[in-house]
């Protein structure tokens, strides 16, 4: 319980400082503009280096592409059905391949490497997001099944 409270503070205060900052991150005259809604379940978004906006259609099995011209297209399909993107530092895409239980790292040229299938030779279940931190260390979470049980790893 002292945790949970802890936890509970921690968020608390977290969405009080986020909820001050947004006047600085949100520009007073933004408008929320919808460029397609065809989707069935999107997640992950993630941007490149040239502004470039990537995210996942998972039942659709396809990572789209929103580029800073405002066009609208496939960027890989099949993914995977890849869930969590991030970029690194050189422009590598990588993927939470979900349905195959895998992490991918995808060059600009859109080639696939397949970083990490399994943990101690179990297939992972399906990886689900991930963070790619400043010297390359791939942080990622992957559900075990039901609602409270989840890995991270690093």
């Amino acid at each position: 319980m002292k945790y949970l409270l802890i936890l509970f503070v921690v968020s608390s205060v977290t969405s009080q400082k986020i909820a001050a900052q947004v006047s600085t991150i949100v520009a007073k005259d933004a408008q929320l503009i919808k460029i397609a809604d065809h989707f069935e379940f999107t997640e992950g978004p993630a941007v490149d280096s040239r502004g470039n906006v990537y995210f996942t259609d998972q039942p659709n099995n396809q990572i789209l592409k929103w580029s800073v011209d405002g066009e609208l297209e496939i960027f890989l399909t099949p993914s995977g059905r890849a869930n969590g993107l991030y970029f690194d530092a050189e422009d590598n895409l990588y993927a939470c391949a979900d349905a195959l239980g895998q992490l991918w790292k995808i060059d600009t040229d859109k080639n696939i490497e397949v970083l990490l299938k399994d943990f101690q030779g179990t297939r992972l279940n399906g990886p689900n997001d991930l963070w790619v931190d400043p010297k390359g260390g791939v942080y990622f979470t992957d559900p075990l099944g039901g609602s409270q049980r989840w890995r991270l790893f690093y």
